[in-house]
C-alpha cells in the first residue's frame, strides 16, 4: 500500500486545481518564448564587437614576501566575510549577505576610495590572481555540495504540475530579463560579449533562484516541514538546474566561434551529462552498494572526492561551457548514500564553508565598485530597470501560477518571495559572467546589487504576510531535500 509523504500532501492541499496550474504555467512559458522570438527577430540580438582584455602585469616579489602577503589577504577577507556572515545571520539575514558585504568594505567602493594605501598593503594587486584561484576551488566545491542537494525523488505524484510551474517561473523572468537588457547593451555588455550572449546572460542572471538561500530562509522562517516551505524548496531546485543548463548554453555560446561551435559544444555537454547519468551514476552506486560495510581511510576518500570533481570542472572547462557546471553534475553523480566515502563529502562541505566559501564571496565585493555605477547614468538606469524586472518577473510569475493552482493568496505571495531570493546561485552566475567577460563591471556591480536587495527583501517580506513564525514547532519530518540543503547556509 503507498503511504504518502509529507510532500505529497503538501501538492495536494496547496495546488487542489492542478490541471488549472499546469494550463497557466505553460500559458506563461508560451508567452516567455514568444516574446524572445520577437526580441530577436527584431534584429536586438545580434552580433556584437568582441574586444580581448589587456593582460595585466605582475610585480615581481620574493616567494618569502608572496606566501606572508597571500596568507594575510586569506585571513583577513577570510576573517571579516565570517564576522560579516554572523553579523548577518543576527539580524535574521543570510550570511551570505554579510559575506559580501565585508567584501564590499573591503573593496574600491568603501576602504579603497577612504584609505587605498591600505587595501594595497594588505592585498596589493599581484595577490589577487593566487586569492581569486582559492576562491574559484571554494566555488568549485560548492557548486558540488550543491550538486548533492538535488534529488529529482522529492517531485513526488505531481512531478509534471511542479516541473511546468518551475519552468514558468524561470521562463517569464528570463525572457523579460532578455527583453529588458537590450536598451542598455551599451553600458551593460562586457567586452567580450556578443548581444546574443549578453541578452541570454542577462536573462538567466534574472530567472534564478538561490536554493542554497532559500533552504536557509525557510528554515529561520519556521516553514521548513510546512506545505509553503516544502512546494518552495522543490521548485528551487527544479529552477536551479534550468538555470544551469541555460547558463551552459550561454557560456557556449559564448566561448565558441560560429553556430557550429555553439552546437558542438552544447553537443559534448549533453553527451557527458547523458554519459554520467546512465552510465557513471548507476556504476558508482552499484560500487557503493557493493561495498557497503567498507569505508576507505579519510585520505582516499577525499582524493577520490576531490578527483571526481576537478576532473568534471576540467571536462566541461575543455569543451566550452565552465568549470562549475562540471562540479556541479560531480555531486548529481555521486550517490548520497555512498557509505564507501564516509562522512567525507558532508565534511569537506563544512571546511569549506568556514574557510574558502567566504573568500570567494568577499572577492565578489572586492570585484564591486558601486562609484562606477554612480558614475555612468546608463549603467544606473539599466540596474534599476533590470531589478524592477527581476521583482516582478520572478515573484509575479510564482504568485500568479501559485494562485492559478489554487493556493490561497496569502500563500501565494508568499511563493513568490521565497522564489525571488538570488543570494549564493545569482553570485556564482554574475561572477561567471564577469570572468568570460559577457558583462561589463558596471553591469556586475548593479546586478550584485540587486541580488543582494532581492535576497534581503525576503525575510521582511514574510514578516509583513505574517508567514515568518521561527518558533513555530515543527509538524514533521522535513523532506530530505531542506534539511541536508539548510546545513550549507
Amino acid at each position: 500500500m503507498h503511504v504518502e509523504t509529507p510532500l505529497e500532501d503538501t501538492e495536494q492541499r496547496l495546488l487542489p486545481a492542478p490541471v488549472r496550474g499546469v494550463i497557466l504555467a505553460v500559458a506563461l512559458t508560451v508567452g516567455a518564448v514568444v516574446v524572445l522570438m520577437v526580441a530577436f527577430g527584431v534584429g536586438g540580438a545580434g552580433s556584437g564587437h568582441r574586444v580581448a582584455p589587456a593582460a595585466a602585469q605582475a610585480q615581481e616579489v620574493t616567494r618569502a614576501e608572496f606566501t606572508l602577503r597571500l596568507f594575510l589577504g586569506v585571513a583577513v577577507i577570510g576573517g571579516l566575510a565570517s564576522l560579516g556572515g554572523v553579523l548577518a545571520r543576527k539580524i535574521g539575514q543570510p550570511s551570505v549577505v554579510g559575506q559580501m558585504v565585508a567584501g564590499l568594505l573591503l573593496g574600491p567602493s568603501v576602504l579603497g576610495s577612504l584609505a587605498p594605501g591600505a587595501v594595497e598593503l594588505i592585498m596589493p594587486d599581484w595577490i589577487m590572481p593566487d586569492l581569486n584561484l582559492l576562491a574559484q576551488a571554494g566555488l568549485a566545491i560548492f557548486m558540488f555540495t550543491v550538486g548533492m542537494e538535488f534529488d529529482p525523488g522529492v517531485l513526488g505524484r505531481q512531478r509534471s504540475v511542479i516541473g511546468a510551474a518551475s519552468l514558468a517561473m524561470m521562463a517569464v523572468p528570463f525572457a523579460l530579463g532578455a527583453v529588458a537588457a537590450i536598451p542598455f547593451s551599451a553600458a551593460l555588455a562586457g567586452p567580450q560579449a556578443g548581444m546574443t550572449d549578453y541578452v541570454l546572460f542577462i536573462g538567466t542572471a534574472l530567472s534564478v533562484t538561490a536554493f542554497p538561500v532559500l533552504a536557509r530562509i525557510v528554515q529561520e522562517a519556521g516553514l521548513s516541514g510546512t506545505r509553503l516551505g516544502s512546494l518552495a524548496m522543490v521548485c528551487a531546485g527544479v529552477a536551479d538546474v534550468l538555470a544551469w543548463c541555460a547558463l551552459a548554453v550561454v557560456l557556449a555560446i559564448s566561448h565558441a566561434r560560429g553556430p557550429s561551435g555553439v552546437l558542438a559544444a552544447v553537443g559534448l555537454t549533453a553527451a557527458l551529462v547523458l554519459l554520467l547519468l546512465f552510465l557513471v551514476r548507476p556504476a558508482l552506486r552499484a560500487l557503493t552498494a557493493r561495498f557497503a560495510g567498507t569505508t576507505l581511510p579519510t585520505a582516499a576518500s577525499l582524493a577520490l572526492v576531490l578527483g571526481l570533481i576537478f576532473a568534471l570542472a576540467a571536462a566541461t572547462d575543455a569543451i566550452g561551457v565552465h568549470a562549475i557546471f562540471g562540479a556541479f553534475l560531480a555531486g548529481v553523480v555521486l550517490p548520497r548514500d555512498a557509505t564507501l566515502l564516509g562522512t567525507v563529502p558532508e565534511r569537506l562541505g563544512t571546511l569549506n564553508q568556514a574557510l574558502l566559501l567566504p573568500v570567494f564571496f568577499a572577492s565578489i565585493g572586492l570585484q564591486t565598485n558601486v562609484r562606477m555605477a554612480f558614475d555612468q547614468p546608463a549603467v544606473l538606469v539599466g540596474g534599476a530597470v533590470l531589478l524592477v524586472v527581476a521583482v516582478l518577473g520572478k515573484l509575479g510569475t510564482a504568485a500568479v501560477v501559485a494562485l492559478g493552482g489554487g493556493m490561497p493568496r496569502k500563500l501565494a505571495l508568499g511563493l513568490g518571495v521565497l522564489m525571488n531570493a538570488r543570494g549564493v546561485t545569482e553570485i556564482v552566475v554574475l561572477s561567471t559572467g564577469l570572468s568570460v567577460g559577457v558583462i561589463s563591471g558596471g553591469a556586475f556591480t548593479v546586478l550584485v546589487v540587486m541580488a543582494l536587495f532581492t535576497t534581503v527583501m525576503a525575510v521582511p517580506a514574510l514578516r509583513l504576510l505574517k508567514l515568518f513564525n521561527p518558533t513555530r514547532p515543527m509538524p514533521g519530518p522535513a523532506p530530505h531535500h531542506a534539511v541536508t540543503a539548510s546545513r550549507k547556509e
